[in-house]
């Protein structure tokens, strides 16, 4: 299926400048619980056990409603663990109601027969592997590689369409090919690689930040293995895509995320004001939005 987002070229006769604007955000990242049964190092919401729970169903059900009326086109329902809230599969169907595709990034530790259901609902399941199996439950606090490696097999016999996700870090940069050695073994759907960013609780790993000039040899290498073996291999680095990720909070708060926390700027709650009316607010650029999502460099 394709669908159209309506965009306005404007000019302004007295300044001789021109601006881009979208009708509806492309894509939307919602962190429906900060609630999760993992407690991840770097974690951008800093979710673990006693995070909020997020919007009553009814609360969610309003805002989906929302996004579907503008003419959004795709959700991803993360969080937090999305599956720690009882109404995911309520909400997934209430999105494609609304004619908008989803994604759940999920830890998949939570799956069994009911929860396995509920996922083959989503367009896309993405699932954080983000090295070797000594890195990787590093950075999860908890041994938990083989059985979400385990999990995605299942998940892939059952038939839904696996994302991996892997963030980079100064720590596991190294494990670049083998990542991608992994998804390609996998057989998944597509691999999306993410630059760190010092959010969440990232805040308190500085260290963890790549230098600029290693990120750019991490994405060539990268992107040069996507074209020489024709894979749905993505990039996203929030210093490079300044302000085009629009993210929604467990409250319904609209947040234009930069490179470092202090960077993203809440610029409202979609129950005070439409979310369209959000979207174009100043501090968030709709250009490197559709750049973002078109996959095209924007530096």
């Amino acid at each position: 299926m394709i669908k159209e987002t309506e965009a306005r070229i404007l000019y302004d006769t007295e300044s001789d400048t021109y601006s881009f604007k979208l009708s509806a955000p492309l894509s939307v990242c919602w962190q429906v619980t900060r609630k999760c049964n993992l407690n991840c190092l770097y974690c951008l919401s800093a979710s673990d056990c006693n995070g909020e729970y997020g919007l009553t169903t009814e609360q969610a059900i309003q805002l989906i409603d929302g996004l579907g009326k503008i003419g959004v086109n795709r959700l991803d329902f993360t969080g937090g663990e999305p599956l720690m809230r009882k109404d995911l599969g309520i909400l997934i169907a209430r999105a494609k109601k609304n004619n908008i595709n989803t994604i759940v990034t999920t830890n998949t530790l939570l799956l069994n027969k009911e929860n396995i259901e509920i996922l083959k609902m989503a367009d896309l399941v993405q699932v954080s592997i983000d090295g070797n199996e000594i890195i990787h439950n590093y950075q999860r606090n908890a041994n938990v590689f083989k059985r979400m490696i385990t999990n995605i097999k299942l998940l892939q016999e059952a038939g839904c369409k696996i994302r991996l996700n892997s963030f980079i870090f100064n720590s596991n940069k190294q494990y670049v090919d083998y990542l991608m050695d992994l998804s390609k073994e996998l057989g998944v759907f597509s691999h999306l690689f993410i630059i760190f960013t010092p959010q969440g609780r990232g805040r308190d790993h500085l260290e963890e930040i790549v230098p600029p000039e290693e990120v750019e040899q991490i994405k060539e290498r990268i992107l040069q293995r996507k074209n020489d073996e024709h894979r749905n291999v993505r990039l996203y680095d929030y210093s490079e895509y300044m302000h085009s990720c629009v993210l929604l909070t467990p409250r319904g708060d609209v947040v234009s995320q930069g490179f470092f926390e202090e960077d993203s700027i809440n610029v409202g709650n979609v129950f005070d004001k439409p979310i369209e009316e959000l979207f174009q607010d100043e501090n968030f650029s709709h250009f490197t939005h559709v750049v973002h999502y078109l996959q095209r460099r924007n530096k």
